[in-house]
């Protein structure tokens, strides 16, 4: 496999490759992390969780990028404006860039990666509104944050806070962080919707 194919394959099956990739990260997580740091495990811990949500909203069929085009964005095609490119570069740069990085930055100190619990607990929120928004019972990335998201990013805060990392769980720049990126995502889509329909 060339590389323009290896990058076809990647740009197309990431969510899988984040899958598979997220079981390895919990084992080196348990097995290593845990006994070492719990505070560093807690926010590492984020990543792995949230590539579990990218596969029900990315592998299964039906997917996120359809039910937004066609259930929030109101319009017949499934593909677009949320395409494979928008879809692959947003995910792969927030959570397997950034993400990672601020979180391998917590073991210098714990405040670079003290968001990261914030974002996901929100990110999961944002499927509940969503939920909302379009009168469904189900979009995909729900079940896991219902499950997953939403409680183990809320245990989350709430140890971090009981442990004195974070002072005040409502009174701190993390949570602004957190639910900021969250608030940018459907403003991203808002622009590429409007660029959409110029065309």
């Amino acid at each position: 496999m060339n590389i323009p194919e290896y990058y076809r394959w990647l740009k197309r099956d990431w969510a899988k490759v984040g899958f598979i990739f997220s079981f390895f990260l919990f084992a080196f997580l348990f097995i290593f992390v845990l006994k070492e740091d719990i505070i560093l495990f807690v926010i590492l811990l984020q990543i792995p969780l949230y590539m579990l949500h990218q596969t029900e909203e990315y592998v299964f069929p039906g997917g996120f990028r359809k039910f937004f085009n066609t259930k929030i964005f109101k319009l017949k095609t499934e593909d677009e404006p949320l395409n494979q490119n928008f879809i692959f570069f947003l995910n792969v740069l927030l959570i397997w860039i950034i993400l990672p990085v601020f979180a391998l930055l917590s073991i210098k100190n714990y405040q670079y990666g003290l968001w990261i619990p914030y974002f996901v607990f929100f990110g999961g929120i944002n499927h509940i509104l969503l939920a909302i928004k379009a009168k469904k019972l189900y979009n995909p990335g729900l079940i896991v944050s219902l499950f997953v998201n939403i409680p183990i990013g809320l245990w989350s805060i709430l140890f971090l806070t009981d442990k004195g990392v974070i002072n005040n769980f409502f009174l701190n720049p993390y949570l602004a962080i957190g639910f900021g990126i969250n608030a940018l995502l459907p403003i991203l889509g808002m622009i590429v919707l409007k660029n959409y329909k110029r065309k």
